[in-house]
C-alpha cells in the first residue's frame, strides 16, 4: 500500500506502519511525529532524568523500525509501541543497577560560585525548591517500588490509562493490574506518610 507524500497524517498507525515495513520512510518518521512525545514522558517517568528519558526514546524508535517485520497488527500500533518501550525503560533500568553510577557533583557549580545577584530571585524561587524537593521524593519512592508495581502505578496513575488498557501493554489480566496499582499506591503511601499527615 502506497502512500503519497502529505497524505500519510490521515492514514491510521497501522496503515503507516505497513507502507514503513514497505520501505517507506516518511511513513515511519510520521510514526516516530504521532508518538515521540508520549514515549517520551513514559521514558521520563521510568527513568528520571531526561538524558536517560531521551535515550530510551531513540531506543525504542530503533528497535519499533528493526522489529516492524514482527508488527502483523493484532494489536494498535501504539500498543505494541508502548510494549518496546517500557521493556526497553526497564532493561536499563536494571542495567544501570548492575553497574555504579559516576557521581556529577565535581561537574556541577557550586552554589557559592553564583554570587549576590543569584541570591536576589532566591526569594521566589523557594516555593520552586519545596515544589522540586516534594517531586523528587516522589519520584525517588515510585524508584523503590518492584518493576511489576511501579509499571502498574506508572500506566494507571500516571499515564491515566483504564486497567484494561494497562494489562494490554503489560500482557497481564486487567486484574493483575489492579492488584499491582493498588499495592503500589499503599507501599507508596507508607513511604511518604509523613507528607501525608
Amino acid at each position: 500500500m502506497a502512500i503519497a507524500y502529505g497524505v500519510e497524517f490521515f492514514c491510521s498507525d497501522e496503515a503507516l506502519a505497513t507502507s514503513a515495513r514497505l520501505g517507506q520512510h516518511r511513513a515511519f518518521a510520521v510514526l516516530v511525529e504521532r508518538h515521540r512525545a508520549r514515549i517520551y514522558r513514559l521514558a521520563m517517568r521510568v527513568a528520571h532524568n531526561a538524558s536517560d528519558a531521551e535515550d530510551i526514546t531513540q531506543e525504542t524508535f530503533l528497535r519499533a523500525q528493526r522489529g516492524l517485520a514482527s508488527f502483523h497488527g493484532d494489536s494498535r500500533f501504539g500498543t505494541w509501541l508502548y510494549r518496546i518501550a517500557m521493556n526497553v525503560a526497564l532493561m536499563r533500568k536494571r542495567a544501570a543497577k548492575r553497574r555504579p553510577l559516576e557521581s556529577l557533583d565535581g561537574l556541577l557549580p557550586r552554589f557559592a560560585d553564583i554570587g549576590a545577584e543569584g541570591c536576589a530571585a532566591a526569594e521566589g524561587a523557594d516555593e520552586l525548591v519545596d515544589q522540586k524537593a516534594l517531586t523528587e521524593r516522589v519520584q525517588a519512592s515510585l524508584s523503590r517500588l518492584d518493576e511489576d508495581h511501579r509499571a502498574a502505578v506508572v500506566l494507571r496513575d500516571l499515564e491515566g490509562l483504564s486497567a484494561e488498557e494497562a494489562a494490554v501493554r503489560l500482557g497481564v489480566s486487567p486484574e493483575v493490574v489492579r492488584q499491582r496499582a493498588h499495592r503500589g499506591r499503599l507501599k507508596l503511601r507508607e513511604m511518604l506518610a509523613d507528607l501525608l499527615v
